[in-house]
């Protein structure tokens, strides 16, 4: 038995390999609710942990022999133990040129990208911090052999951090940051029916928890997996680092292979939603969960001229990026707003192009309260990207519509979501097989022909499944104001651009 964070184990062994991910998340809370360090965001925080997890851990595997995983450093040889020796501003001055040593691009050493993902507009705490980042250094990192955590305990403690840091999340909604319940994610991963041999792209990936989610549905089926399975985009650049240690952590990816993520605008451009620079793979399936709402206006897509539609909401755009980039044959769960199946102009037009150009056979209505301090109303659109049918036949027969939403209310605190949850749902979409022939009504479950979709007035896809006639649930009312205070911005934003247009 471990006898703490320190000292030695009934066995001789040391003690961290027998440390507990909630152990680890607990020790760090505790330090920094015990330290000035407090004042700063746990965000903030957690980023300093992965600064110095990163350079840590570097520096232990580099003292391995060869044969066991060893080698040349990423960063400088000496990098660590001079860290670990300064104070004061000479440890802002050193911690600063290591920042930016490692966050510029080096093309010549291809061993560095990972940590250019990460050190990527990376700033130490002010000077006034550094007591207290000394403290973090030579109490909870130097002490110990941060790589005989096991990997799954470590990739498990990172990800509890970031799940702490959910009222800081919160306070970037402005910006469309969301959290999204990871056993949702299992759930849309299990469903897409993802095996190794699949190619996973997320080209808004947050934190990167679709694209872990997808590896674990892989690793359900084969112990050997492909680093090259799996790539994500996000143009947060706080966002790619946390997203890139998450996956490093909780996938055992080493630290000198290519990122997982990379810093991009995905909507920019026009090219393949997210290729491998290493690779000539095209992505066979795509989960994303894009920003829901923005107080910047609307995004200029000028430049995408394949796009079936412009001057349209960030989720919509997302939408029709991937829907439009994908290959022939792939399969896509994307999240959608309730306001992407009912509002007009573009919106109508991307739903309309979306039934003809791709099978949309399923539409999972999701329960409310599942995002941390929001009442959004969200939904998972999943479809397969079909070849244009010469007949002008749309390539959607039928969508079929799961309400998971009326009676259903969860929280991360009182009534947090499982994949339990979703057991009926899965049993219903009828995994893997040929068209979802096998699949029945159901009280929660029933199909739309695709020419009723195309009669409905700007081809409203707010569908329900015929449900008896019941109260919706709106959660507290917290979550009734936090629900009234979104509906009032976008009020504001749309009244914002009208006003514009009239000058």
């Amino acid at each position: 038995m471990a006898t703490g964070w320190g000292g030695q184990t009934a066995t001789g062994q040391r003690p961290e390999a027998q440390w507990t991910s909630s152990q680890i998340v607990e020790r760090f809370w505790k330090f920094y609710n015990e330290t000035a360090i407090k004042a700063v965001p746990r965000l903030d925080f957690v980023e300093h942990v992965t600064y110095l997890l990163f350079l840590k851990l570097d520096h232990e595997r580099a003292q391995r022999p060869a044969r066991f995983g060893g080698g040349r450093p990423i960063a400088s040889a000496d990098t660590w133990s001079k860290l670990a020796q300064r104070s004061g501003e000479e440890l802002h001055r050193f911690l600063t040129d290591v920042m930016d040593d490692l966050g510029k691009p080096a093309p010549a050493d291809p061993r560095r990208a990972t940590a250019s993902v990460i050190f990527h507009d990376a700033q130490p705490w002010n000077v006034d911090r550094m007591a207290e980042l000394r403290s973090l250094i030579t109490e909870e990192f130097d002490p110990y052999q941060w790589s005989l955590v096991p990997q799954p305990v470590l990739g498990g403690a990172f990800s509890q951090l970031l799940a702490g840091c959910r009222e800081d999340f919160l306070t970037k909604r402005q910006a469309g940051q969301i959290l999204t319940p990871p056993p949702l994610l299992s759930v849309v991963a299990r469903a897409l029916a993802i095996t190794p041999e699949d190619r996973v792209i997320d080209p808004a990936s947050g934190i990167g928890s679709s694209l872990i989610a997808a590896h674990r549905e892989m690793s359900r089926h084969s112990r050997y997996i492909d680093a090259a399975t799996i790539a994500g985009a996000d143009i947060d650049a706080q966002m790619c680092r946390l997203a890139t240690m998450n996956v490093l952590l909780n996938l055992g990816r080493v630290f000198s292979a290519d990122p997982p993520f990379l810093r991009a605008d995905s909507l920019k451009e026009r090219a393949v939603a997210i290729q491998r620079a290493d690779r000539d793979v095209l992505a066979s399936v795509a989960i994303c969960n894009p920003p829901f709402k923005s107080t910047d206006a609307l995004p200029d897509t000028t430049r995408r001229d394949d796009f079936w539609a412009h001057k349209a909401d960030l989720p919509t755009n997302f939408l029709q990026h991937i829907a439009i980039t994908l290959p022939q044959g792939a399969r896509a769960a994307v999240f959608v707003p309730d306001g992407v199946l009912y509002g007009n102009g573009a919106a109508a037009a991307v739903r309309r192009a979306l039934l003809m150009n791709c099978d949309v056979h399923t539409l999972l209505r999701l329960p409310t309260g599942i995002f941390h301090g929001t009442n959004s109303r969200s939904n998972v659109l999943f479809f397969t990207k079909s070849t244009v049918k010469p007949t002008g036949e749309p390539a959607t027969r039928a969508l079929w519509v799961y309400d998971a939403r009326t009676d259903k209310h969860h929280t991360d605190t009182e009534n947090p979501m499982s994949e339990d949850d979703f057991a009926d749902f899965l049993a219903a979409y009828r995994i893997g097989e040929p068209y979802f022939e096998g699949r029945t009504a159901s009280a929660r479950f029933r199909p739309y022909p695709v020419d009723e979709l195309l009669a409905r007035p700007g081809t409203d896809l707010h569908l329900g499944a015929n449900l008896t006639a019941e109260l919706d649930d709106f959660g507290s009312p917290q979550d009734i104001a936090l629900s009234i205070a979104d509906n009032l911005d976008e009020a504001g934003k749309r009244f914002r651009t009208v006003a514009e247009s009239l000058t």
